[in-house]
C-alpha cells in the first residue's frame, strides 16, 4: 500500500480502550464500526440452548465487526455478541467510511479482499475439522495453530469453540 493511501486510511481511525469483560458488540444494538485489534483478545459467541457457544477469537492484528452490520442481515447472527477477554486497545472507523475508501483506493480494497480470503479459508478449515476430526484431533490442531489461546483464554471458552465439553478438554490436556 502506498504511503499516501496508508496515511489516508490511518487518518480515519479512532482509538478506544476497553476493559476485560467489556461487551464490544451487543446483539440488541446495531454496531456500524469495524475494529482493528492493537492489543488484547476478544471472542464472539451466541446463546444456543441457554449456553454461550464461542464461534471465534480475535487477537492483535485481527479485525472485529458485527456480521450483520458488515455483511447485511445474515440469518443466525442476530444474537452474536463480541466480548473482550483482556484489557484492549482498538482502532475503529465506520463501516461506511471503509466502504468509501475501498471504492476509491484499489490498494485498500485488495487488502480487505485478502483479509476476507484468509478468514474464509480459516472458516472452511474449521468446518472440515468439526465435521471430520475427533475431539483429540481438533484439540491438537488448535495447539499446533493457536497455542497462544491456552495462555490467554478461559478453558471453557476454548472447549466451546472446539465443540466439546470442558471435561473432555481437560482430559485431552493431560
Amino acid at each position: 500500500m502506498s504511503h499516501a493511501t496508508e496515511q489516508e486510511f490511518v487518518s480515519c481511525l479512532q482509538c478506544v480502550t476497553l476493559p476485560k469483560k467489556a461487551i464490544l458488540i451487543d446483539p440488541g444494538i446495531k454496531n456500524h464500526n469495524i475494529y482493528f485489534v492493537e492489543k488484547g483478545i476478544a471472542r464472539a459467541y451466541n446463546i444456543v440452548d441457554g449456553k454461550e457457544v464461542t464461534s471465534w477469537f480475535s487477537k492483535e492484528g485481527d479485525l472485529l465487526y458485527s456480521t450483520n452490520s458488515f455483511h447485511g442481515k445474515v440469518d443466525g447472527y442476530e444474537n452474536e455478541t463480541v466480548q473482550m477477554l483482556e484489557d484492549a486497545t482498538l482502532y475503529y472507523m465506520p463501516i461506511s467510511r471503509l466502504e468509501e475508501l475501498c471504492a476509491t483506493h484499489v490498494e485498500i480494497a485488495n487488502w480487505m479482499r485478502l483479509i476476507h480470503q484468509r478468514a474464509f479459508v480459516e472458516i472452511e478449515r474449521r468446518l472440515i475439522y468439526r465435521l471430520y476430526m475427533s475431539a483429540e484431533e481438533r484439540y491438537n490442531d488448535l495447539m499446533t495453530n493457536h497455542a497462544y489461546l491456552f495462555q490467554r483464554v478461559n478453558l471453557g471458552y476454548i472447549a466451546s469453540y472446539l465443540g466439546m465439553s470442558h471435561v473432555t478438554l481437560c482430559a485431552l490436556r493431560k
